[in-house]
């Protein structure tokens, strides 16, 4: 493969991720303390990745909320494997309000937040 045409590929994925991937950000601050819906933390046990994006070990921590679940930020960024290295993200896990055993990954782009994998495979624990 030319080196162009590395490029070219390149340019058309970080094209893919900045743009219809993201949403307008509807989430909300929440305290953690203050609902009993949701346990405040999941512990991820190892670290675990969806695609190309990395998310770490470690305590997860309920920051906010949307109409349709909780979002969990990771104890460090998040961040994307790509030609260039490691590239880092503020993002976490999302959590599903119909259904507390359904995960996904979310990345926080310009564009708004977007939802990426399935992390419901994941080795992790709530934790109260």
């Amino acid at each position: 493969m030319t080196m162009r045409a590395i490029l070219i590929a390149v340019g058309f994925t970080v094209a893919l991720l900045l743009s219809g991937c993201g949403g307008t950000d509807r989430r909300h601050a929440v305290n953690p303390a203050g609902t009993t819906t949701t346990p405040p933390f999941i512990e991820l046990r190892s670290e675990t990745s969806t695609g190309t994006i990395h998310f770490p070990r470690g305590l997860y921590s309920l920051e906010s909320e949307d109409q349709h679940g909780y979002y969990y930020r990771a104890p460090e960024r998040v961040y994307q494997r790509s030609f260039s290295g490691r590239l880092p993200h503020d993002g976490g896990i999302f959590v599903s309000k119909r259904n507390q055993r359904k995960l996904r990954g979310y990345v926080v782009m310009p564009g708004g937040v977007t939802h990426i994998g399935n992390l419901s495979g994941a080795d992790y624990q709530f934790r109260y």
